[in-house]
């Protein structure tokens, strides 16, 4: 059997390079393209038409739902496995509702998520939360909260640090006003903060 044509979809290169070493070591799947642009996602998949497409779901430009969408209206039909840091009740709920063929929180072991794709490629629909749930962030553990956040989502920040609005934010990093309501929004997701005073002082570290 030929392995599964594999496009990976991920705007953090380190995991992005990641995931292809983990599926070059399995005889079943070939990595054919890496996207670290949300914004070539189809384009890509439409030129190598994948088996399989593995999504994050939290990308700057388009986010992993609006992927998703796109890849549904391939000509040639793919599995669609989106692998996300979120595995809350609200984010699972999400992802099923897109239809997608699985699942799989970032944090599971490697020859678990081969096992997991395996499945899904032999038909199955695969949920998989995380296998070792880590410590609820804190407002104080600054390091790991900015570790969460994109570089985009990093400048967006820095802006409002300087008092900038979403309008002015948007036309000095370039972007539709649109685009930087929707970074703000995926923040406030990310963020544990409850009071102004601890955003304004995780705020101060990213001068």
């Amino acid at each position: 059997m030929n392995p599964y044509r594999t496009v990976l979809i991920d705007d953090h290169q380190l995991f992005n390079d990641g995931l292809r070493l983990i599926l070059s070591n399995s005889p079943q799947f070939e990595v054919v393209a890496q996207v670290f642009d949300s914004r070539r996602a189809y384009d890509t998949c439409a030129r190598h038409q994948p088996d399989l497409v593995l999504v994050d779901y939290n990308m700057p430009h388009f986010n992993g739902e609006a992927v998703v969408a796109q890849l549904q209206q391939l000509p040639k039909t793919c599995r669609i496995v989106i692998i996300s840091m979120y595995a809350e009740k609200k984010e699972i709920a999400r992802f099923k509702a897109l239809n997608v063929d699985g699942f799989i929180a970032k944090t599971v072991p490697a020859e678990r998520l081969l096992t997991l794709l395996d499945r899904v490629m032999q038909g199955e629909q695969i949920i998989e939360t995380d296998a070792l749930k880590p410590e609820p962030l804190t407002v104080s553990d600054h390091f790991r909260l900015k570790q969460l956040l994109t570089k985009r989502e990093i400048e967006i920040l820095k802006g409002v640090r300087q008092g900038l609005t979403t309008e002015q934010i948007a036309s000095k990093l370039s972007l539709s006003y649109f685009t930087v309501q929707t970074h703000r929004k995926n923040i406030s997701h990310k963020l544990p903060f409850s009071t102004k005073k601890e955003f304004y002082d995780f705020l101060e570290l990213l001068a």
